[in-house]
């Protein structure tokens, strides 16, 4: 049964949109940078207790003049409930603090704007409940593609709770302030560029990096000239769990989705609103109650469809949901679980097109072994194979007992099912559920996971691929369109994986790092860094050959060629070293390929057409 909203829309194509054209007066989705809020809540500390955010959004292809930003009073889970709107500052069901916002400003080519909500220059906006959208505010008309600063001072009491919505990006000028009172953080205006608050700044470029409160929601009027803008349902893919604030590209997007979409080819940048989180899966959103509930969102939007004269802020929806709908029965994937969002798109939105992203797939990049010994010399033996492994290459051993047979050990290839590798020694056999990883050194050495067999055979086991074919043919009106990920990311030697670290840019350094083992370091100077970018990981391997790991770290930051980790080494890396970025990160157990690390991100945003976008339009 159609809601009042939908059962409005008379006219099933009145508001699709897209095309030739625009409408001067209607409020649409413009901004980057706009986030649901999600992720581990903030707890307020003294000293600190008054906050104020400063986000860096760019604007569209086309100038805007008029605006609206929304502020919630609630976050999502992430993970395996997300993207249920349970994170709240106190009990679900009972409401908990409100957060005070005392100030809201838009500054835009220097000038500041203050914002307003129903007439107030303050807004408290409570715990569980949808939230507060700002009034209108008209500015001198903002040119396309440009910057509009947006600030939100705010306070709660000492220890009371802060919903998280986004990481500061300070290489583009974000920051985050906190102070004892509001009249300080109001001098910072004075000083825009200063820097963050030290205890509030931490983390940087990692997954710990605190998230702060500021707009979710934003629409604009403007010089919109038709062109597709974008709903997006995404899950932890589409909304970059793999890339954090210091990777973000000069307009502020994170991960392969929005880089696409904002990419200015095709028929140009598409605008767009991503209404999911890390771990979103197509079940559980646009439904649910009390403690399940994942409806707020939906709501949002229908407040925007209200003041916008009955008009969505899109054209079109891109669903790039399918990743964690996974179920050992197909049935249960394709239909209860992936379709079910299609269904509750389709009739809260009747007549807007949906264009769908098949997933990604998965891998494990480590196999069960068996261990023995003799004296000092572990013999590994693998039922499904040593193919992809070749002896002088080192493999990671974990899941032993006795310890000692773990670790990083150089491997001797012994048979079609054997390696060995010399190790301090131990009672034989070992026990456990013991496993050898390669990182992703090789294609041929990853093993298709659970319900990801390649190629669809039409079993419930190849679940992911048959879900693939299914979107791509547009199977039972689960899309109108489907624009295919597959030849962007898959590893060119095996279908259905990941590249290895072999088949990716690699670089070498040109100055020895490290002189005798102990003295710690944190700087490597390379050939070529132009491919790598920070919180991405680096395999670092002897040379010239590069199947020898001498190191694993991960990068702060790039400086030309010079690469800051994020930690130490003390291991000597002499000129020649071979440094390699892993496709994806091993995650879970057994370590799996799940999430595109920054090569990645750009080999996928790069590798899907830009004439794609074509399929946004009517």
């Amino acid at each position: 049964m159609m809601n009042a909203i939908s059962l409005a829309l008379t006219n099933p194509m009145l508001n699709a949109g897209g095309g030739s054209g625009g409408d001067p007066d209607r409020f649409m989705f413009f901004a980057t940078r706009n986030r649901m809020p999600s992720g581990n809540i903030v707890t307020a500390a003294a000293g600190t207790e008054y906050v104020c955010t400063k986000m860096v959004i760019s604007t569209p292809s086309y100038e805007t003049r008029t605006f609206r930003f929304h502020l919630s009073g609630f976050a999502s889970t992430e993970g395996g409930n997300s993207p249920q709107e349970t994170i709240v500052t106190g009990t679900i069901g009972a409401p908990g603090n409100s957060v005070v916002v005392d100030a809201m400003f838009a500054r835009v080519a220097g000038v500041f704007y203050q914002l307003q909500v129903a007439a107030s220059n303050t807004v408290t906006i409570a715990d569980q409940t949808n939230g507060a959208w700002t009034d209108e505010l008209t500015t001198p008309d903002v040119a396309a593609e440009s910057e509009i600063e947006l600030w939100v001072f705010y306070h709660t009491a000492v220890a009371e709770k802060i919903w998280p919505v986004f990481r500061i990006q300070k290489h583009r000028g974000e920051r985050v302030w906190g102070a004892i009172d509001h009249a300080t953080l109001l001098a910072f205006k004075d000083t825009p560029n200063a820097d963050s608050t030290v205890a509030l700044d931490t983390g940087y470029g990692t997954q710990a990096q605190p998230q702060y409160y500021g707009f979710d929601f934003m629409v604009a009027k403007g010089d919109w000239d038709g062109r597709p803008i974008a709903l997006g349902f995404v899950d932890s893919l589409g909304e970059s769990r793999q890339e954090f604030s210091a990777a973000a590209d000069t307009r502020g997007n994170l991960g392969w989705f929005r880089r696409w979409l904002d990419k200015n080819g095709g028929i140009g940048r598409i605008p767009h609103c991503l209404v999911g989180m890390p771990g979103a899966g197509s079940v559980r959103e646009y439904t649910g109650t009390g403690s399940a509930i994942a409806t707020r969102r939906r709501d949002i939007i229908r407040e925007i469809y209200a003041f916008n004269g009955n008009k969505w802020p899109f054209t079109v929806i891109a669903n790039q949901m399918g990743q964690n709908d996974i179920s050992t029965l197909y049935n249960t994937w394709f239909n209860t679980n992936y379709r079910s969002l299609v269904g509750r798109a389709r009739a809260e939105y009747p007549g807007v097109r949906i264009v769908a992203f098949p997933p990604l797939g998965r891998t494990d990049i480590q196999k069960t072994v068996t261990l023995t010994s003799v004296g000092t010399v572990a013999t590994a033996t693998i039922a499904a194979g040593t193919t992809g492994l070749v002896s002088g290459q080192t493999v990671s051993i974990t899941g032993a007992t006795p310890t000692a047979y773990n670790g990083n050990y150089v491997i001797t290839v012994t048979g079609p099912n054997t390696f060995t590798y010399d190790f301090a020694g131990g009672t034989s056999p070992a026990t456990g559920t013991i496993r050898a990883g390669d990182l992703g050194l090789r294609a041929e050495f990853q093993a298709y996971s659970a319900n990801n067999v390649w190629p669809a055979d039409g079993t419930d086991a190849s679940g992911k691929w048959r879900l693939h074919d299914d979107i791509m043919a547009q199977t039972s009106a689960c899309c109108d369109a489907a624009i295919d990920t597959y030849a962007a990311w898959v590893s060119p030697s095996k279908g259905g994986a990941w590249p290895s670290m072999l088949e990716l840019s690699s670089t070498t350094l040109t100055v020895q790092a490290g002189t005798d083992g102990i003295a710690t370091y944190n700087t490597i100077t390379v050939a070529d860094a132009s491919f790598l970018r920070p919180e991405q990981t680096i395999n670092l391997y002897s040379g010239p050959d590069g199947v020898a790991r001498l190191s694993t770290q991960i990068i702060g930051s790039i400086a030309g060629n010079v690469i800051t980790y994020q930690g130490t080494s003390a291991v000597v890396m002499p000129i020649g070293t071979v440094v390699r970025p892993a496709a994806a990160i091993g995650e879970s157990t057994p370590a799996s390929m799940v999430h595109p690390q920054p090569i990645m991100i750009d080999r996928i945003a790069n590798g899907i057409s830009q004439t794609e976008k074509l399929k946004f339009n009517p």
